[in-house]
């Protein structure tokens, strides 16, 4: 294929069977119908209006680019909505003029916003760049061949910084988030490929009617666009994904250490604010270096952590470093110049994981110390787990590495894996397990019957521990009944099922909760994981019954808060650089990378 629209190839990153007809050369539609029952959104006309009133408003004079939201309703309403809200409700579709107005009437709020924080005293040509913006025929770099990519974006914004904002207007989210966000991944590299030198970050406009922004910063659309994109364009070039880069050190060896000791250059940095301090220790991870810093005399760990800006500046660091209070120490995390992989046949073979009995605990990652960080889902603080981590941060990889661990430390009868996917990205190209029960569950609607069936089989099994006399499962396998087995649940992005509708949220936490609250004794165990931790996805009532909570990097302060109650995800490196808390503190760790090898051979292994 030598080229293709943006919207084929969002559905071809996302839908394995869509990706494998266009390969084959066919040209299936793209088109998303209104589901029955839904009134009609009008997303087209809201992007036609939208558009001819922005350019309405930079072509008019300085002078009379007033930013009142009233006034700018008012205005788009008489010029350009008018005739078409009447049309639409003498078509008897009064709900739906009613939600597009509604959408209109906040979109002129936001620009009245947008106006005031960053052009007060200009007009609206120096915020607005363009709207309905033309990429056409865009060259993509696809492995050792190229595609050539078309679409066009809604609006293109200046930020402040001088940095591009790519907006994509929606008027109804549903479950397409993942492919929206994909879309500006792929608009910001034809950005970047059409007008180098300038990045482009993102935003996603969903009017329902009220304004909710998703944000991506330009290394998330980067990320995603490497994770995601790049080997479906390979793909659908003919070619076959670009190898890794083997690493450099030898194998076996230890963590190749950072160019210099930096321990000198932070006291003579903290020094020059007039902050007294004693560096005690370094310890080296496969991302990042730990300093431990004693504060002098009367030196708050505030003021050291305040100085993160100035003292990147200092030593010259490409990125802010992590400053935290430790016991007795405070803790200065400092991204490698070369960062290791830590891959997860090395990890689940270490003496660590290989010594720990339970046949349901795996490792989130490596730590500070060198040591892998152990969580048994048989312990009552890590029996159920929050993963919550951006587009980009390793969430996938992670969960992957999880799966990986539980099939190949147990047999098929010993733990059952039930895989909740509606994204498809995670567990799409898994390859058969004997563990997984198939198929793979990616329709949203199958997502509660299947928690439904979890409760029953649960209580079920409560029935027969009791009439046994046993405690738990761990106990019953230990007494030498193995027939009923464990079972994880694994469900990525819940965040598109608790946003379904009120009812849907509702059923989730309830389902929820009765499986957090008796899961463990019955050897049933939730680990559930979403890409955008806000307080209408992570409730009070989620949060509270999944006692590990795992946080990769974050987009913000806010986000990490409710998953940690701590701000610190949102500096994080991203790639599987996380914190994890067990109940006993926040510890950071690198999760590990399970390569598409490691999986097959997990699959042979089953099948044997």
């Amino acid at each position: 294929m030598e080229a293709i629209g943006v919207s084929a190839l969002c559905r071809a990153c996302l839908d394995p069977a869509f990706r494998e007809r266009l390969a084959a050369g066919e040209n299936p539609p793209t088109r998303h119908f209104t589901p029955p029952g839904e009134i009609p959104r009008y997303g087209r006309l809201f992007h036609n209006l939208v558009e001819r009133y922005t350019d309405w408003l930079a072509e008019r004079g300085e002078a009379e680019a007033e930013s009142d939201p009233l006034a700018l309703w008012g205005q788009l309403y008489e010029r350009f909505a008018a005739r078409r809200l009447e049309r639409i409700c003498r078509g008897g579709k009064t709900d739906s003029a009613w939600h597009l107005a509604s959408a209109l009437k906040a979109f002129c709020a936001h620009l009245s916003a947008l106006r005031r924080e960053r052009n007060p005293r200009g007009g609206w040509r120096g915020l607005f760049l363009a709207s309905e913006v033309p990429l056409q025929a865009i060259p993509v770099p696809a492995g050792r061949r190229t595609v050539w990519v078309s679409g066009k974006v809604d609006a293109v914004r200046a930020l402040p910084d001088g940095a591009l904002e790519i907006v994509d207007y929606k008027l109804t989210r549903g479950e397409r988030m993942k492919q929206d966000l994909l879309q500006l991944a792929i608009y910001a590299r034809m950005l970047g490929i059409a007008h180098p030198g300038r990045p482009c970050e993102g935003v996603l406009e969903y009017y329902e009617p009220g304004l909710e922004e998703v944000r991506a910063a330009a290394k998330d659309l980067e990320a995603m666009f490497e994770d995601v994109v790049s080997p479906v364009l390979v793909r659908l070039a003919g070619g076959a994904p670009a190898p890794r880069a083997p690493d450099a050190s030898p194998a076996g060896a230890g963590p190749v250490p950072q160019a210099g000791d930096l321990s000198a250059a932070i006291r003579d940095g903290y020094l020059r604010f007039g902050l007294a301090v004693e560096v005690t220790g370094r310890r080296e991870a496969p991302q990042l270096v730990r300093y431990e810093v004693k504060p002098g005399s009367g030196v708050k760990v505030a003021a050291l952590a305040s100085r993160a800006e100035d003292l990147k500046v200092a030593l010259s660091l490409p990125l802010l470093p992590v400053i935290a209070a430790g016991a007795g120490r405070v803790t200065i995390d400092i991204p490698r110049e070369r960062p290791l992989p830590v891959f997860w046949r090395e990890v689940v073979e270490s003496p660590e994981v290989q010594g720990h009995a339970g046949p349901v605990a795996f490792p989130v990652g490596v730590g500070i110390e060198g040591r892998p960080i152990v969580c048994d889902l048989a312990d009552p603080n890590t029996c159920h787990a929050l993963v919550a981590g951006a587009a980009g941060a390793g969430k996938s990889e992670l969960l992957k590495s999880i799966v990986a661990t539980l099939a190949h430390r147990n047999a098929a009868d010993r733990v059952r894996l039930t895989l909740i996917d509606p994204k498809i990205l995670t567990f799409g190209n898994l390859p058969p397990l004997g563990h997984v029960e198939r198929p793979v569950v990616t329709d949203l609607e199958e997502a509660l019957p299947r928690l439904e069936a979890a409760v029953e089989e649960m209580e079920e099994r409560y029935r027969v521990l009791s009439l046994e006399g046993c405690e738990n499962l761990s106990a019953r396998f230990a007494a030498g009944r193995s027939d009923i087995p464990f079972r994880v649940i694994l469900f990525d992005e819940f965040g598109d099922l608790v946003l379904a509708g009120r009812s849907e949220k509702k059923a989730f936490e309830r389902l929820v909760g009765r499986l957090a609250q008796k899961g463990r004794a019955a050897g049933v165990h939730l680990i559930l994981a979403t890409q955008r931790p806000d307080r209408n996805v992570v409730t009070g009532i989620i949060k509270a019954n999944l006692p590990l909570k795992i946080c990769l990097r974050v987009v913000n302060a806010t986000n990490a808060k409710i998953v940690l109650d701590r701000a610190g995800a949102e500096r994080l490196l991203g790639r599987g650089d996380l914190l994890c808390d067990r109940g006993f503190g926040l510890e950071r760790a690198q999760a590990p990378l399970v390569t598409a090898e490691d999986l097959a051979a997990l699959a042979a292994k089953d099948t044997t």
